[in-house]
């Protein structure tokens, strides 16, 4: 018999997904890759290195609609984390609405990616972002690229 979704605990209900940059400027996105089944983000947090200038970060969902083509949902609005160095704040969580709004909820073959601002600014990233499943029963895919 499979394992149904609603009958795990809570903790077991989530996948996380992490990501690591190299020195990150301004206007850049920093991408995730594709969620494989309907969700919600849950918890987004983020640590800084090499901090230079004031530099910001914002989440946004990238959705293919047919019809009307690719769409960019920024989770938070037009408020963007001031990003500080680890060694100052440490740990950084993100503001997201509040569980179960539309601007968290993911379909399948959504991306998340984290978009960079601030004038002359610049860091190293390191981005954990915890998304629930939302479906008794969840398929996973992915490409196997190696022989």
């Amino acid at each position: 018999m499979g394992i149904i979704n609603r009958d795990l605990d809570p903790t077991q209900q989530v996948e996380t997904y992490d990501a690591e940059t190299g020195v990150t400027g301004v206007s850049q996105l920093i991408y995730f890759g594709m969620i494989p089944y309907q969700g919600q983000i849950v918890r987004i947090a983020s640590s800084a290195f090499g901090v230079s200038g004031t530099p910001n970060l914002g989440v946004q969902i990238q959705r293919f609609v047919t019809g009307a083509g690719l769409t960019t949902i920024p989770v938070n609005g037009s408020s963007l984390l001031a990003v500080t160095a680890l060694s100052t704040s440490g740990i950084q969580v993100h503001s997201l609405p509040t569980y179960g709004a539309s601007l968290v909820q993911l379909l399948a073959g959504d991306n998340i990616q984290i978009v960079t601002s601030g004038a002359n600014s610049a860091a190293t990233y390191t981005i954990n972002v915890v998304v629930q499943c939302l479906q008794d029963i969840k398929t996973q895919f992915g490409l196997n690229l190696s022989n």
